[in-house]
């Protein structure tokens, strides 16, 4: 005989299936897991680079008016994304999923993987 799920155990169910289904359509819609871990790692090299840059130009400024070629430069490549999103014309998952929510996924993942790789 199979037994009835606590109403807890059904919550969980449920949400379960919902995250599933939101990756299939993501999976169609976006691209999959491989085109979104590239475009993840594309973003962070391209923000690597950029920082590194601004940083090493403040290092090494003696004036304000030293590290404005460098940040102008970054600006330029990257300024209209934060302009989008303040306009309301581009958006992130994080937004959409809430700060908090992924502050809380970022340091249980973080902590769980320092863990599994401690001594």
């Amino acid at each position: 005989m199979d037994q009835i799920p606590t109403p807890e155990a059904h919550q969980a169910m449920l949400a379960s299936l919902e995250k599933q289904v939101k990756r299939g359509q993501i999976t169609q819609q976006v691209g999959d897991s491989e085109s979104l871990l590239g475009t993840t790692s594309d973003t962070t090299h391209l923000l690597l680079v950029e920082l590194s840059k601004l940083v090493s130009a403040i290092a090494s400024a003696n004036s304000l008016d030293d590290i404005k070629p460098t940040a102008q430069n970054c600006a330029d490549l990257i300024g209209t994304i934060g302009e989008q999103v303040d306009a309301g014309a581009l958006y992130f998952p994080y937004q959409q999923k809430g700060t908090e929510v992924v502050l809380s996924e970022i340091q249980s993942r973080a902590k769980g993987v320092s863990e599994i790789l401690a001594p």
